[in-house]
């Protein structure tokens, strides 16, 4: 599972917080999610994964992001809950 989390942050990272025609509070907020919950791997994952949704979420309403910037982001969260689903399928390890 950790694998598939690393993979995704970095798609996650080169789609959103990498891209300069996103606003720069949303690629700090999307970063920050990344290394402060996703990437923390001292947590649950599924609380990992949640706290990331949330915060991806957040960055949805932003009026200012691009239209396919949104649709990553909808996608991405996508993907995270699928992680999540998963991990609870194999019981949780």
């Amino acid at each position: 599972m950790e694998q598939t989390i690393n993979s995704l942050s970095q798609e996650i990272r080169q789609a959103i917080a990498e891209d300069t025609s996103v606003p720069r509070n949303v690629r700090s907020n999307v970063s920050s999610a990344l290394e402060t919950y996703l990437l923390n791997t001292h947590g649950e994952l599924d609380l990992r994964v949640y706290s990331t949704i949330s915060i991806l979420e957040e960055q949805i309403n932003d009026t200012n992001i691009p239209q396919y910037t949104r649709t990553r982001l909808f996608e991405f969260i996508r993907d995270l809950e699928g992680v999540v689903r998963q991990w609870e399928t194999n019981g949780g390890a």
